[in-house]
């Protein structure tokens, strides 16, 4: 079994978009946060990026550490929360 590590660099946007840079692959990805599922797989969490309102058509996928994925939750719940607040103030 080999074991890759790869460094990605997140994006998160508080327009409701993720963009992941995979830097070893350079390789760039875009999401609307409505489009990604989380994948719990033991050690690790699968971030999915699906066609809009079709889970089965997947788009790309990223696995992350359990704790980057806790940690991209709350960055994104963050934005989302970020960009209410200023739709809610114009």
């Amino acid at each position: 079994m080999t074991i890759v590590h790869r460094h990605a660099h997140l994006t998160v946007n508080p327009l409701g978009v993720l963009y992941i840079d995979i830097v070893e692959e350079h390789r760039k990805l875009k999401a609307n946060f409505e489009d990604l599922l989380f994948e719990s797989n033991g050690k690790t969490t699968g971030l999915v990026c699906i066609k809009h309102g079709k889970s089965k058509h997947k788009r790309w996928h990223v696995d992350l550490s359990s704790n980057d994925a806790k940690e991209l939750t709350t960055l994104i719940n963050s934005a989302r929360e970020e960009y209410e607040t200023l739709m809610r103030d114009l």
